[in-house]
């Protein structure tokens, strides 16, 4: 071949070169400006998707539509069955990632395949073309065909396989209003996507080539002959073996779709409206919310015969503080008693249930320890008078009893010596949100529930009872827990456990307190709120932490409402299910000893203490005051009467311990009718002994007769009271008919209402002298 020759090919081949290189460039220019002039609408591959609530286990609890709505329920794409993936991959798209959004090959085939059916019998759309019709749906023409194609290339220019595949499986269209190969993967099968078996992957894949046709429970044979052919397609190429194909084509397809998932719907609503996450992971336990929500719907039952219409529970982990179970009512669909409100959240008086904080706080500071006499009479804080739950009062007590049942004078007085203040600051710190106005606005009612709380803090702080007085935020989405803070020293915590765990409550009847006895062994606390509106019952164990309420949901009262009868019960029901092995408190801690007190006043022992005993408390934090109630004085042989100064030489005389109570408990005894002992009255040839008289009540006068005005308003039909005291006295305590009406100085006048009939009215000072007069009040008359 000549070299003219060799010359005239190279000019040729470039210059078909130079025209394939044109017109390729024309086409990359024809499709940029198809680009610019319609450009992919990316935002509908994002379409909103509907909100998936999901237990620790990732089963569904609850699911909220999309705003169109469909049940579009995204998954990522790491989340899908390797079944699946490759099922779609090989059947829908196996050279996906190699063509440019249409597949020339697919095309000639089913071209080829439709000529010599004389109809469509196959098709060739790629799974970049699928998606541009799930986007832009169009009737099926050839021109809807040629953009789908311009769409595709599209698709292919843009996102890589992975992204093109994940996109497919979150809008897949799997029957009715459900989207996306999650909802698929659940209506159909009750399984998340990665759950997903060869027979159930390969008829989802199927299933969106024709949602109706192949919908098995309306065309169970044209289903599962679909499904049959994606195995028959998967064996051919080799993806699957024989056996394992086989057995996939055995397994039948579901009759029925699976029920919305619909548990926990309280916790459920509550948890999806803190976030912004299409799919929500909790740290819910279904199993374990589905025992208490059957636990709650059976108490309520009951409850309902005695006019108690709902219940609410929360359960938490006491080292997590993980929600495990949250049952807002008995119904949530029971719109005659507000079903759908949530009284885990709703916000209530707690009653009693705040008692072991101020006891643990006082315990902490060492202003207390669990044997500490306190006195259970009636009190005046500045016209507060704190009264009994029963109405009755026990006189001397110890702290630890005070708890065990539940008294409120005790815990009052208790609170007044901590200060509200620093007892609100410690509500607080331990989570009770609800607990935001100044101390001065809830006052000493605060312990006996003055306040509102919801169950669920309740609940955590008293877990963070049970983590020894470590707290955490309650939790209920997954990850790492938040680092504990110490509100309270263990020790002194322990101190309040040991109280809260004995089962025998002496305000429980015995009927109550046997049903705890095969319970779990657990430190627990009721309350019941003003108005008997609500009651209470909440306690923790070694790991779970349980908070019952009871009551009516539109807070109507029900009178005569028991923690007893009503809300212990469910308690010790719910741990049964929580703690299904038992568990065990500790009994003892390292920094708790037993310290030697008087056997009376359970203080230091002083000289003339007759009997000791021992009781725990916090070395180094318990200030125990010198026992004072032991006084020793000399008594005249022959008479009794006391003895001092210069006439102890005039007189024989022996000596005599006497046990002295402080003067508010002498003149509450004084004006209940109990025996009092006082000091022996001084000897009269004692003149040089000063001895100032006790209290003179000057108002009312035993001899002036008192009458009801039928003319004036009850307001100001009062009668006064007042007395003439000692110098040095500070403190008047005034009882009338054995109820006390007043603490006051001498210097201030009490009053109480003209009622008729006889009245007895004593007086005592802080000396613990007294004086009683009796007077009578005659009924109403009228003017003339």
């Amino acid at each position: 071949m000549t070299t003219a020759a060799v010359s005239s090919r190279s000019r040729r081949a470039l210059r078909f070169l130079a025209l394939g290189v044109l017109s390729l460039l024309g086409i990359e220019i024809g499709f940029r400006g198809l680009d610019a002039a319609f450009p992919f609408p990316h935002e509908r591959l994002e379409r909103s998707p509907a909100r998936v609530v999901t237990s620790a286990d990732g089963e569904p609890l609850r699911l909220f539509l999309a705003p169109d709505g469909s049940a579009r329920w995204p998954v990522p794409h790491d989340a899908v069955s390797p079944k699946l993936v490759r099922s779609l991959r090989e059947s829908e798209d196996r050279f996906l990632g190699w063509h440019p959004g249409v597949n020339p090959l697919a095309v000639a085939r089913a071209a080829l395949a439709n000529l010599r059916a004389g109809r469509v019998v196959s098709g060739a759309s790629t799974i970049p073309m699928q998606l541009a019709r799930l986007v832009e749906p169009r009737a099926r023409t050839w021109r809807a065909k040629a953009i789908e194609a311009f769409r595709a290339h599209q698709l292919v220019r843009a996102y890589s396989s992975e992204e093109l595949l994940a996109a497919y499986l979150g809008l897949a269209p799997f029957g009715g209003n459900l989207e996306g190969v999650g909802a698929g993967a659940w209506f159909w099968f009750g399984k998340s996507p990665a759950e997903l078996s060869l027979g159930e992957a390969a008829y989802l894949t199927a299933l969106p080539r024709a949602p109706v046709a192949y919908d098995a429970r309306r065309h169970p044979d044209a289903a599962r002959r679909a499904r049959d052919r994606v195995l028959d397609q998967l064996t051919a190429r080799g993806v699957f073996d024989a056996a394992g194909v086989a057995r996939a084509k055995r397994q039948s397809l579901p009759e029925r779709w699976q029920p919305t998932p619909f548990t926990a719907p309280h916790f459920a609503r509550w948890a999806a409206g803190q976030s912004a996450s299409r799919a929500v992971a909790t740290t819910l336990d279904a199993d374990l919310q589905r025992q208490v929500e059957g636990l709650v719907t059976d108490g309520v039952r009951a409850l309902r015969k005695s006019g108690i219409g709902n219940a609410a529970v929360v359960v938490l982990d006491n080292q997590t503080r993980s929600v495990r179970a949250m049952v807002g009512s008995a119904d949530f669909f029971d719109t005659e008693r507000p079903g759908q409100v949530n009284g885990a959240l709703a916000r209530r008086s707690p009653g009693s249930t705040l008692k072991p904080w101020v006891y643990a706080q006082a315990f902490a500071q060492g202003l207390a320890v669990p044997d500490t006499i306190t006195l259970d009479i009636p009190v005046d804080y500045a016209g507060y008078l704190p009264e009994n739950y029963d109405g009755s009062y026990r006189g001397r007590m110890t702290l630890r009893e005070a708890l065990a049942e539940s008294r409120n004078v005790p815990a009052v007085t208790t609170l007044a010596e901590l200060g509200v203040a620093p007892f609100l600051a410690l509500l607080q710190r331990a989570g009770f949100a609800t607990l935001d106005r100044p101390a001065a606005r809830y006052g000493l009612p605060l312990v006996l529930g003055g306040g509102e709380v919801t169950l669920l803090d309740l609940t955590n702080a008293y877990a963070t009872l049970g983590s020894q007085g470590l707290h955490q935020p309650v939790r209920w989405q997954p990850g790492p827990a938040a680092k504990p803070q110490r509100l309270l020293p263990a020790a002194a915590v322990a101190l309040v456990t040991n109280v809260l765990r004995d089962v025998r409550r002496p305000d429980f009847p015995p009927a109550a307190v046997a049903l705890a006895r095969d319970v779990p062994e657990v430190a627990w606390k009721t309350g019941t709120s003003y108005g008997h509106r609500d009651a209470w019952a909440v306690g923790y164990s070694t790991r779970m932490s349980v908070g019952v309420w009871v009551g009516n949901l539109d807070g109507s009262p029900r009178p005569g409402i028991s923690v007893a009868e009503h809300a212990a019960p469910l308690l010790f029901d719910v741990f049964r299910a929580v703690e299904p092995e038992g568990a065990r408190l500790a009994k003892v801690h390292p920094r708790i000893v037993d310290t030697e007190v008087c056997s009376v006043s359970h203080e230091l022992p002083g000289a003339y203490c007759p009997a000791r005993i021992r009781v725990p408390t916090l070395p180094g934090v318990s200030r125990l005051a010198r026992c004072t109630h032991h006084r020793r004085v000399f008594v005249d042989a022959e008479s009794g009467e006391r003895l001092e100064g210069a006439c102890l030489e005039q007189r024989p005389h022996r000596p005599e311990v006497l046990t002295v109570f402080p003067a508010a408990l002498r003149a509450w005894w004084l004006a209940t009718g109990q025996p009092s002992r006082a000091l022996p009255s001084l000897h009269p040839e004692c003149r040089e002994v000063y001895v100032a008289s006790g209290p003179r009540i000057s108002s009312p006068d035993a001899k002036t007769p008192y009458r009801q005005r039928h003319d004036a308003p009850a307001a100001y039909s009062q009668l006064r009271l007042a007395a003439d005291a000692a110098p040095g006295t500070e403190t008047l305590y005034w009882y009338q008919d054995g109820s006390l009406v007043g603490i006051a100085p001498p210097e201030r006048a009490v009053f109480v209402p003209l009622e008729p009939g006889a009245h007895r009215v004593v007086v005592m000072d802080d000396a613990g002298r007294s004086h009683r007069v009796e007077y009578h009040v005659e009924g109403r008359r009228r003017s003339s």
